[in-house]
């Protein structure tokens, strides 16, 4: 028989009451970190892809795997991440693409008509939507950049280890770089859906100006 119950307490910070005792979660999809009587467990996953890696540390720290093995996984995980980054980018700029189209037929023929106005709306809502799906995947992709910056950061070494201490160094810089350009990109985004939605709301004006007759 098994009793396990979750309570949030505040966003992104839950607390879990099972039978083996009691334990705190932090983070969200991407990268949480958990706090129990065996030590802090943290666990990255690219949204997605089905990569994931999990770490214990603290009072139960697993000292099974070597730091540089560590490091290898985390520099693969960031590179997973940064290229969904990327073709979450691609997919933006199809809807930019679309959205170019759609606007070139609005002056076509007979000029803006109701018609083409009803079509624009149901085309730019439609691309609205799959542009905050997107903005949510980068920012989650960018959490999980942040999530592994940090672990390597807080990664301690041996006395006679700083050949392990110069390549988290270059991982972690680069891994740095990466989580700025997804903010970048998560930035790009957000710029284009107001964009998107101002242009909507001036057909929907331009609309109403030619039923006033203006």
């Amino acid at each position: 028989m098994r009793f396990r119950k979750s309570v949030k307490i505040m966003p992104g910070v839950r607390v879990n009451l099972s039978k083996s005792g009691i334990s705190a979660s932090i983070g969200g999809r991407g990268a949480t970190v958990n706090v129990g009587k065996r030590g802090l467990r943290s666990t990255l996953s690219v949204p997605g892809t089905g990569l994931s890696w999990s770490s214990m540390s603290g009072w139960a720290e697993n000292q099974r795997s070597r730091p540089a093995d560590e490091i290898e996984h985390l520099r693969s995980a960031a590179v997973k991440a940064i290229e969904a980054v990327s073709k979450e980018a691609e997919k933006a700029n199809a809807i930019g693409t679309r959205i170019d189209r759609a606007i070139g037929t609005l002056n076509g023929g007979r000029g803006l008509t109701q018609s083409k106005a009803q079509t624009f709306e149901k085309r730019v809502l439609t691309e609205e939507h799959k542009l905050s799906e997107l903005e949510e995947k980068v920012c989650e992709h960018g959490l999980f950049l942040d999530a592994i910056e940090m672990r390597l950061k807080a990664m301690q070494f041996g006395f006679f280890a700083g050949g392990n201490k110069r390549h988290r160094d270059k991982v972690a810089e680069a891994v740095a770089i990466c989580a700025r350009e997804a903010k970048g990109i998560e930035n790009q985004l957000a710029a284009a859906h107001r964009a998107l939605s101002d242009k909507l709301s001036e057909v929907q004006d331009k609309l109403e100006d030619a039923k006033n007759g203006g």
